[in-house]
């Protein structure tokens, strides 16, 4: 075999060769398990079983971007139905913001004392704070379930886990889970909430059950 046509098989092997790495890097890049919309059982057995985990804690870390402007912080999210209290720490140099209600009232303090009340825990969060959150959906996106009101798209995967939830002008999404010890279940690990020029990152580092 000439050199020449050694070179050329060399060239063709390097080209097989970074084809080949370039699929698999972008298989890698996905952000989401591979969704399944035929596991309609599996997603009702496990929206019925979440329904039932209305006492939990989450502990974790979050992040919004708003346009330009974007901040983080850390979280410690409780709720005992109807009632629930979320404790921000650290944003837009706050120290520790309390956001506590139920299904009728909402009371936000702040480091300094300052306390406001409310019926939306979304309004009266951007009205005293300017922080864009959608906590009353946050209650049930952050279980994997979508909310009580308009009809959400779903994507599940073969588990019937929420990959993806589109309601109310939000994309959701879920890029993993984690086993927890009651009920069996895996319990979102990372959430990704996206409407217009808002995100929010969730990433909860545990659950107490």
């Amino acid at each position: 075999m000439s050199h020449g046509t050694c070179r050329w098989c060399a060239s063709r092997c390097w080209g097989a060769a970074l084809m080949a790495l370039l699929i698999v890097l972008a298989a890698g890049c996905a952000v989401a398990p591979p969704t399944s919309p035929t596991t309609p059982d599996a997603w009702v057995a496990r929206q019925s079983t979440l329904a039932r985990l209305t006492q939990w804690q989450a502990d974790g870390r979050i992040g919004v971007v708003n346009g330009q402007d974007g901040w983080h912080a850390s979280f410690q999210w409780a709720q005992q139905d109807p009632t629930y209290r979320i404790d921000i720490i650290g944003p837009l140099g706050q120290g520790r913001v309390t956001i506590q209600g139920d299904e009728r009232e909402v009371s936000i303090q702040t480091q300094d004392g300052q306390r406001s009340t409310a019926p939306d825990p979304d309004l009266l969060l951007e009205q005293t704070l300017g922080l864009r959150l959608p906590v009353t959906g946050l209650r049930y996106w952050v279980r994997g379930l979508p909310a009580p009101g308009p009809t959400a798209l779903l994507q599940t995967d073969a588990a019937g886990r929420l990959t993806r939830l589109e309601q109310n002008g939000w994309v959701i999404e879920y890029p993993s889970y984690a086993p927890s010890s009651v009920f069996n279940l895996d319990l979102p690990e990372r959430i990704v909430a996206r409407r217009m020029d808002l995100g929010v990152k969730l990433v909860i580092e545990q659950w107490t059950l």
